[in-house]
C-alpha cells in the first residue's frame, strides 16, 4: 500500500541532489538565500527516500541550495515514494510550470527518462507535463540540431527567448535550430545534397541567420529550401532583397520563366496577363505541399501514409483536424477517409462529426432503463405463448399465404377452357372468395384478443 506524502523537517546533511532532478543551473540565488534568512523556506521541497536515513531532493534544488548558504540546519520537505521515471516527470512538471527550466534541460530530461521507460513517447510526455505534443516535437528537433551542431565544433546554446546580450554570446533561439531541421528534412534539400553534406550544411545554415530577428530568419530558411543549390550567401541576400521590395522577376527561374512563355503561347496571351494567375495558383499549391510536409514530420505513419495515396483530399486542414482529435478517434477517422474516397470537404465534415461527444445518461438511469427493457421483453414472450396468440398467428400466417398463392394463380387458367375458377373443393370456395375469408377471419381474431 502506497503511503500518502508527508511534510517534515530533514536535516541538510540527510539530503543530497537527485540525478533526476532535471535543474542544472542554479541560477543567482542571492536574493532567495536572503529570504530564507529573513522567513525561512514557505514552500516544501519534494524528495524521495533512498535507503535508510536519506533522501534525494527532486524539486527544490533552489531552495535547498539556498537554505545551505543561509547555513539551515533542517529545511521542510514532502516525503514521496516514487520510480525514477516518476521522479523526471514530478521535477519537469513543477519546473516547467514554475518557467525555470532551459530548453536543454527538458529536452535531456526526455532522453534520460526514454531510456528509463520507452513507454514515455513524445505524446506521453506531453500530456504528463501539461504541454501539446507539438511544443515536445520542436524542443527536441532544436536539441538535436543543437548536439549536431556541437560535434561540429560550434558551442552553441539555445534558449526560448535570448536576450540581445545573450545572442552575442551564441544563445540562439531555439526556434531557429527547429525550422533550420525541418528545412534540412526536406524534399527539395535532399535532392540536392546527399546526407554526407548535411552536417556541413547546417552549420554554414545556421552562421547566415545567427544574427537576424526571427522573420528575417525564417525568410531566409524558406528561400534556401526554394534555392537549396545556390551558396547560402546568396540565398540569404536574395532574402533579404526580396524583403526591401525588389522586383520579383530577379528571382524566378529560368525554368519556370520557359514554362509561363510556353502556356502564354498556347493561349494565345501576353506573358504578363497570365503570369500572376499562374504564380498566385503555383504559390498555394507549393504552400499547401510545405505546409503538409511540415504537419507530416509530426504526424503518425497512418496518416502520413494515406496523405501520400490521397494528396487532394489530405490537405493541410483535413491533417491538422485528424491530429486534432484524440488519439483513439485518429485511426478511425484516417481508415474512413481512405475507404470511403472521401473529399477535403466530406473529410471535413466527417472529422467534424466526431467531435460530437453523446452523452450517456447516469449509471441508475441506464439501470432502469434495462430492467423495463427485461420486463417488457418477457411481456410480450409471455402474450407470444398463450393459445390465443398462436391461433391469431396461424390465421395471419394462412391469409398471406392466400396472399401468395392469388398472386401466382392470376397468371394461370384452365389450358382448355381458360377458366380461372380455382378454389377449395370442400367448401366450394373460389380462391377470391378464400382470400377474403382467410381475412376476416385473422381480423376478427386481432378485435376480440384486444
Amino acid at each position: 500500500m502506497v503511503k500518502d506524502p508527508q511534510v517534515i523537517d530533514i536535516p541538510l546533511e540527510k539530503l543530497t541532489i537527485s540525478k533526476f532532478n532535471v535543474r542544472r543551473d542554479l541560477g543567482d540565488i542571492s536574493e532567495l538565500v536572503e529570504s530564507i534568512k529573513a522567513v525561512g523556506v514557505l514552500q516544501p521541497i519534494l524528495v524521495r527516500p533512498i535507503g535508510k536515513d536519506k533522501y534525494e531532493v527532486i524539486v527544490g534544488s533552489r531552495r535547498f541550495a539556498a537554505a545551505q548558504k543561509a547555513k539551515l540546519k533542517v529545511i521542510p520537505a514532502i516525503v514521496k515514494e516514487m520510480s525514477d521515471d516518476e521522479a523526471i516527470i514530478e521535477s519537469l512538471v513543477e519546473n516547467i510550470q514554475r518557467g525555470d527550466l532551459e530548453i536543454e534541460e527538458v529536452a535531456e530530461a526526455y532522453s534520460t527518462i526514454r531510456k528509463l521507460n520507452k513507454r514515455y513517447t513524445q505524446e506521453v510526455l506531453a500530456s504528463k507535463i501539461g504541454k501539446s505534443p507539438q511544443w515536445v516535437s520542436t524542443i527536441l528537433m532544436a536539441y538535436q540540431s543543437l548536439v549536431k551542431l556541437r560535434q561540429a565544433g560550434k558551442p552553441y546554446k539555445i534558449k526560448e527567448r535570448p536576450t540581445e546580450e545573450e545572442r552575442e554570446k551564441g544563445i540562439l533561439p531555439y526556434t531557429f535550430l527547429s525550422e533550420v531541421e525541418y528545412a534540412l528534412k526536406s524534399e527539395e534539400v535532399r535532392k540536392v545534397f546527399p546526407e554526407s553534406k548535411i552536417d556541413e550544411v547546417r552549420v554554414m545554415l545556421i552562421e547566415a541567420i545567427k544574427d537576424l530577428n526571427y522573420d528575417d530568419a525564417k525568410r531566409v530558411i524558406n528561400y534556401f529550401k526554394m534555392y537549396p543549390e545556390k551558396p547560402i550567401e546568396e540565398v540569404k541576400d536574395m532574402a533579404l532583397a526580396r524583403k526591401a521590395g525588389v522586383e520579383l522577376k530577379t528571382f524566378v527561374p529560368a525554368s519556370v520563366m520557359r514554362k509561363v512563355e510556353e502556356t502564354a503561347e498556347k493561349i494565345g496571351k501576353p506573358v504578363e496577363v497570365i503570369l500572376p494567375t499562374v504564380l498566385e495558383r503555383g504559390v498555394e499549391e507549393e504552400a499547401k505541399k510545405v505546409e503538409v510536409q511540415r504537419l507530416l514530420e509530426q504526424a503518425p505513419s497512418y496518416i502520413a501514409e494515406v496523405a501520400r495515396k490521397m494528396e487532394s483530399t489530405m490537405t493541410p486542414t483535413v491533417i491538422q483536424k485528424i491530429m486534432e482529435l484524440p488519439k483513439d478517434k485518429q485511426k478511425n477517422a484516417v481508415r474512413w477517409i481512405e475507404s470511403l474516397r472521401l473529399t477535403e470537404k466530406e473529410a471535413l465534415a466527417h472529422i467534424e462529426s466526431m467531435k460530437v461527444e453523446v452523452a450517456m445518461p447516469p449509471a441508475e438511469e441506464m439501470e432502469k432503463i434495462r430492467e423495463r427493457y427485461e420486463r417488457l421483453k418477457e411481456e410480450i414472450r409471455s402474450k407470444l405463448e398463450t393459445p390465443e396468440a398462436r391461433e391469431r398467428g396461424e390465421l395471419f400466417r394462412n391469409w398471406t399465404s392466400h396472399i401468395a398463392v392469388a398472386g401466382i394463380l392470376d397468371a394461370i387458367s384452365c389450358p382448355i377452357c381458360k377458366s380461372k375458377r380455382l378454389g377449395w373443393i370442400c367448401h366450394n370456395l373460389e380462391i377470391k372468395d378464400a382470400l377474403g375469408e382467410a381475412e376476416k377471419r385473422y381480423k376478427e381474431s386481432v378485435r376480440g384478443g384486444g
